[in-house]
């Protein structure tokens, strides 16, 4: 080692004689970058999609897991709640009907009541943001008809009737009004 060489030492865990590198004075910035390399990492940009992006991907993802049935639909649906840190609103209408579906054919019917309790709120949301997508998908909603299932089951005849009144509202066609007219028969 001349005397343009500064020695540079990294420790290691052995007791054994730490290695010794010759770094050249001059080369202050290598050096620097050297260190920097090995200190700090790249930031990751984080990937940001429109909420039809993700919906897409839901739609996709559930179909392939719901061909293994309704428990692995639903599992799929739940992880995507875990996972997924922050969901569009106009996203989490079609989640939970979805979700609402398949916890009522797996037999979790307590999931299956918070899923028909929370998916109306998002309504609204994924009107504004994806008015299309919410025409094509209103007659392939399935949590008026469930809720309405559930909530005759308890005796809860007033829920049922706001459900029926609301699948109306929205367009889901006569047999809702019918429906209506047979709980008020009951009543």
């Amino acid at each position: 080692m001349d005397d343009t060489e500064i020695p540079l030492v990294i420790r290691s865990r052995r007791r054994s004689r730490p290695p010794v590198f010759a770094v050249p004075r001059d080369s202050l910035a290598a050096r620097s970058r050297f260190w920097h390399s090995l200190c700090m990492a790249e930031r990751i940009t984080p990937i940001r999609k429109t909420p039809i992006e993700i919906l897409n991907d839901l739609v996709e993802g559930h179909r392939d897991a719901r061909l293994e049935g309704a428990e692995k639909g639903m599992k799929y649906l739940l992880a995507f709640i875990g996972r997924a840190h922050s969901i569009p609103n106009a996203v989490k209408f079609f989640l939970y009907d979805l979700l609402a579906e398949d916890a009522f054919r797996s037999g979790d019917i307590m999931t299956c009541r918070k899923a028909v309790d929370l998916a109306p709120t998002y309504l609204s949301a994924a009107r504004d943001e994806m008015p299309h997508r919410v025409r094509e998908y209103v007659p392939s909603i399935r949590l008026y008809e469930l809720g309405i299932a559930l909530a005759l089951d308890d005796g809860e005849f007033e829920k049922a009737l706001s459900l029926c009144d609301e699948a109306t509202a929205i367009g889901m066609g006569k047999s809702y009004a019918a429906k209506r007219a047979s709980i008020e028969r009951m009543m």
